[in-house]
């Protein structure tokens, strides 16, 4: 058999080099592809200065207020009665976006800001839950979405609230 000439051996070294800065830098190629990838999230979640209050890709099990709790499963299933069905309030609840607020503003609002009310959002054994805290002011909702930034809600009661025994 007989051995490359060394021109052809010159040209295999050289792929071979080139193959292995490629696969070198592939890491740092892929991290900016991510990162581009989850800029692009995020700047379509803030259009026009509107944030979601939970990720629209998050799994969620429950949703547990302070008074009763909305349980994942077809349909979804509550432990107090609803005027609305319980599927139609997790569907509000999930999909719910508001303005945000910013640091400025939240210091102006935050002498009013009494009695502050948790929202527990359930992902899994194996997903430490969403903590989110929410106010009810005159105006609007003031909540706190899974990325600790605060939004403006401008919803009435009885649409995040539909219960069967008030008034």
């Amino acid at each position: 058999m007989a051995l490359p000439s060394r021109r052809t051996f010159n040209n295999f070294l050289i792929i071979g080099i080139l193959v292995f800065i490629a696969l070198i830098n592939l890491p740092t190629y892929l991290r900016s592809k991510v990162a581009e990838y989850d800029m692009a999230q995020q700047q379509e979640q803030m259009q026009d200065g509107v944030i979601t209050l939970i990720p629209s890709d998050a799994a969620v099990q429950a949703l547990q207020f302070p008074n009763f709790t909305l349980t994942e499963g077809s349909p979804w299933q509550t432990d107090i009665a609803l005027d609305v069905s319980p599927t139609e309030l997790a569907g509000r609840w999930m999909n719910l976006s508001g303005t945000e607020i910013d640091a400025d503003m939240y210091d102006k609002l935050k002498p009013n800001l009494r009695s502050p009310a948790t929202l527990v959002v359930d992902l899994g054994q194996d997903v430490e839950p969403l903590r989110l805290t929410y106010y009810q002011l005159p105006q609007f909702w003031l909540m706190q979405n899974a990325e600790n930034r605060w939004l403006a809600v401008s919803v009435d009661p009885n649409y995040l609230f539909p219960l069967a025994n008030q008034n």
